[in-house]
């Protein structure tokens, strides 16, 4: 009874070993497997009501804050890039996933900017806070108080994001035109 609970075991961790190997998963090591409580919202407060122009402010433990390219890549240190009503990029991705079936921004040895980044919702920066100028409707939504995520993910100082730990705050903004 014993070895046939052994092999049960056993044959669960095989299936479940075979399933990560099938789905693309090649950097288990930025896996947290643990929820990751270093970045603390300041303002404004989760879900609560905004206006435009959005400014969100948080705290970060335990991470050194460094320009990209400023110094050797590390885990414990880079800058922030915080997504707006966007699925962030993939761990140990880069923000040229962003404009990969862009043909303009192929073109371009600079693409994507900063400006690139900012006409799609995503902003990168250095600091613990942010002015977002502009948040636009929710296409598709008849809601008049409209709820939008923004999501902080870190990025180390070669431009890749760092693990998969994401901070979300959702605000309510009144919808444009009403």
């Amino acid at each position: 009874m014993a070895g046939g609970r052994r092999l049960a075991r056993v044959a669960a961790v095989l299936v479940a070993m075979l399933t990560l190997a099938g789905c693309g998963l090649t950097h288990v090591q930025d896996l947290n497997f643990r929820v990751d409580k270093r970045l603390h919202f300041v303002s404004p407060k989760d879900r609560s009501t905004v206006h435009q122009q959005v400014t969100i402010a948080w705290r970060m433990d335990d991470f050194k804050v460094a320009a990209q390219g400023s110094q050797p890549q590390s885990r414990d240190a880079g800058y922030f890039a915080v997504f707006v009503d966007r699925t962030p990029i993939k761990p140990g991705h880069t923000m040229d996933d962003v404009a990969k079936d862009d043909p303009f921004c192929q073109r371009s040895p600079t693409c994507p900017d900063s400006d690139y980044l900012s006409q799609r919702n995503i902003y990168t920066t250095t600091k613990t806070s942010l002015d977002i100028p502009f948040i636009p409707n929710i296409s598709g939504s008849k809601e008049k108080l409209q709820l939008h995520a923004i999501t902080i993910v870190l990025m180390n100082t070669s431009g890749h994001r760092i693990g998969e730990s994401a901070w979300e705050l959702d605000v309510r903004i009144r919808k444009v035109g009403v």
